[in-house]
C-alpha cells in the first residue's frame, strides 16, 4: 500500500504537467461557438476484439447467454455525451462455434454491449474481416443491420458497396462522410476482393472526391501500420499527407493494438488535419505493455465553419478482472481512475498497471488535451 501511494503522489505531479502542456501549441482554436446545437462532436475508440477469454467472460452458465454491458459501464457516460460514436470492429459476428486468435468469432451480445454503449458506426475493414470467409462477413453485415449500426469497410458484394459508398451521416443537418480501408486481409488474395476496401491511393483519391462532393466533413479510418510498433512508420506518415492533401479532415488509424503518437498535418494558414495513428485496443484480451489499453478521441466541429474546433483524447485502460464484484474486461477512463481511484477498488498491481499505462500514452500524445479538460467549454443543452 506504500509503494502504491508513492506512485499515486508522483503521478498526480505527473498529470499537473501534462495538463498545462496539452492545452498549447497546435490545437489552440478561435472562440467556441456558445451554442451547442452549432457544434457536432464525434468520439472514436479503437480495436473492438474478440480474444477467447472475452467471450468466456460474458457467459452466464446459468442462463447460457453472453452479455458484455459490463465491459463499457465506465466508458458509457463518455460515449453518451458524444452526438456520434465509432469503433473499429476487429472481429466477424459470424456465429457459433465462437473462437479467439487467429479465426475470430464472437456472439451476436457483443454487438449488443456496443449498442449498450452507444456506438452509433462501426467499422470492418481490418486483416481479420474474413476469418470465418465470406459467409461470416455475410453474417456479420447482417446483424450490423439487424442491430441498427450504420457501418462502412466491407460488404456483401461490390454493387452494394456502390450503393452506400461512402458512408454520409447526418447530423444536426451537418453531412460527415466515412472511408474506411485495410492493408490487407489475413490468408486472403487481395486483387480477387471487391467488397473490402483496401488501400489503393488510386481508388482513395476518388472516393475522397466523391465524398467531399457529397458530405461537409470527410472522415478515414485506415488499417495499417505495424503491430505493436508505438510510432507510426514512413509508409502511415506518406499515406496520412496524401489524405491531408486531397481534402480529408481528420485522419484516425487502427491495427497496431498499441496507441501511436499523433500529429497535426498542416494544409494550409487555415486547415490543420489531426492524425492519430493508432488508438490502440479499445477491448481485447491483450494484457503485455502498452497493448493493455487504447484511446478514445473526441473532436468537435463548427458547423457553420466546417473546421475542427478542438481535439481531445482520453486513455482507456482494460482492467482484467473485478469490479463491483463482477469478473469481466472493465474499461476503465484513467482519468476518471486518478481523480477517485477508491471507486474502483484495484489492487495494487492493477492500479499500477493503469498508472503506467495512461503515463506511457501522456508521453505520446502530449500534444493533445484530454477530454475532461476542454469538456466543460462545450454545453450540451
Amino acid at each position: 500500500m506504500k509503494q502504491l501511494i508513492s506512485v499515486l503522489l508522483i503521478y498526480v505531479s505527473f498529470s499537473f504537467v501534462f495538463a498545462d502542456s496539452g492545452m498549447n501549441g497546435n490545437n489552440d482554436v478561435p472562440l467556441i461557438p456558445e451554442r451547442n446545437d452549432s457544434v457536432v462532436s464525434i468520439i472514436f475508440a479503437g480495436d473492438i476484439m474478440g480474444h477467447s477469454p472475452q467471450f468466456q467472460a460474458a457467459y452466464n452458465s446459468v442462463t447460457k447467454t453472453y452479455n458484455y454491458n459490463d465491459c463499457f459501464e465506465q466508458v458509457k457516460p463518455y460515449i453518451e455525451n458524444s452526438d456520434l460514436a465509432v469503433t473499429n470492429l476487429e472481429v466477424p459476428i459470424a456465429g457459433s462455434p465462437y473462437s479467439g486468435y487467429p479465426n475470430f468469432s464472437s456472439p451476436d451480445a457483443l454487438l449488443d454491449g456496443l449498442k449498450y454503449a452507444g456506438y452509433d458506426v462501426l467499422i470492418t475493414a481490418n486483416n481479420h474481416v474474413l476469418d470465418r470467409g465470406k459467409k461470416g462477413l455475410e453474417r456479420t453485415i447482417k446483424k450490423l443491420d439487424e442491430k441498427g449500426f450504420k457501418h462502412c469497410g466491407s460488404y456483401l458484394n461490390e454493387q452494394q458497396k456502390d450503393s452506400v459508398y461512402p458512408l454520409i451521416i447526418q447530423v444536426k443537418g451537418f453531412k460527415i462522410a466515412f472511408l474506411n480501408y485495410t492493408y490487407a486481409v489475413n490468408g486472403i488474395d487481395a486483387t480477387k476482393l471487391s467488397y473490402v476496401n483496401l488501400l489503393d491511393t488510386v481508388t482513395i483519391k476518388n472516393d475522397i472526391l466523391k465524398a467531399r462532393n457529397k458530405a461537409d466533413f470527410v472522415i478515414i479510418t485506415v488499417h495499417w501500420g505495424i503491430e505493436y510498433e508505438t510510432n507510426a512508420n514512413s509508409e502511415q506518415k506518406k499515406l496520412a499527407r496524401i489524405f491531408a492533401r486531397e481534402g480529408v479532415d481528420l485522419v484516425v488509424g487502427s491495427h497496431p493494438h498499441v496507441v501511436q503518437n499523433a500529429e497535426f498535418i498542416e494544409v494550409d494558414s487555415v486547415k490543420k488535419v489531426p492524425v492519430f495513428y493508432s488508438l490502440g485496443n479499445s477491448i481485447s484480451n491483450q494484457r503485455k505493455i502498452n497493448t493493455d489499453g487504447g484511446i478514445m478521441i473526441k473532436v468537435f466541429i463548427d458547423i457553420k465553419s466546417k473546421q475542427i474546433l478542438k481535439t481531445a483524447y482520453l486513455p482507456v485502460y482494460v482492467h482484467k478482472g473485478y469490479l463491483n464484484g463482477k469478473y469481466q474486461y472493465h474499461l476503465l477512463p484513467t482519468t476518471d481512475f486518478i481523480a477517485n481511484n477508491q471507486k474502483f477498488d484495484l489492487n495494487s498491481t492493477d492500479s499500477m498497471s493503469l498508472m503506467v499505462f495512461d503515463k506511457n500514452t501522456r508521453t505520446r500524445i502530449e500534444n493533445f488535451p484530454l477530454i475532461n479538460e476542454i469538456e466543460s467549454e462545450f454545453h450540451r443543452d
